[in-house]
């Protein structure tokens, strides 16, 4: 990750340009995600530095909470499964941020449930729990709006709520 400014002036996560570094995601490599990526990296707290992270020794993200990677249930079955952000490379270059559902069998491979990309040069995202097995996403810490992404039963599959239906 650089910083494409002066963070005492700007928030970290609007001047972080991250840099994907590895070509899988959780054993699932990159161009089974999309067929385009090289690269693609979940993010993760140590990857990024602490002074960033943390003001004294207050968890900044854990204090508004949010995180990298939330476990749930988010489909209601009993299969445990990960939500969680990062950052891909097409292997034609453009970069952006991701967020991936996948789930995590006991004993079995990853399977990839839901996964949205947008090519963007500001890739930062965490993630929230909202309301009834929801999750927001967000590409902000200190933002009080983000996207929420939910189980549609009728569909059987995830989908974004309609902005205003979703809080």
């Amino acid at each position: 990750m650089t910083l494409n400014g002066d963070p005492k002036k700007e928030a970290w996560w609007v001047i972080a340009e991250f840099h994907p570094f590895t070509t899988e995601v959780r054993g699932i490599p990159a161009n089974q995600i999309r067929k385009s990526w090289c690269k693609a990296t979940e993010f993760r707290k140590d990857l990024i530095p602490r002074e960033l992270l943390f003001d004294g020794n207050t968890d900044a993200m854990a204090a508004v909470n949010m995180s990298f990677a939330i476990e749930g249930h988010f489909d209601g079955t009993t299969t445990k499964q990960v939500a969680l952000v990062g950052v891909f490379q097409e292997c034609a270059g453009a970069k952006g941020r991701f967020v991936l559902i996948i789930d995590q069998p006991a004993g079995g491979k990853p399977k990839i449930r839901f996964v949205s990309a947008v090519r963007t040069d500001r890739q930062f995202g965490a993630l929230q729990k909202g309301k009834d097995g929801a999750l927001v996403t967000s590409a902000c810490m200190e933002c009080d709006e983000g996207s929420v992404l939910k189980w549609d039963r009728k569909k059987r599959q995830f989908d974004w709520v309609p902005q205003g239906d979703e809080l």
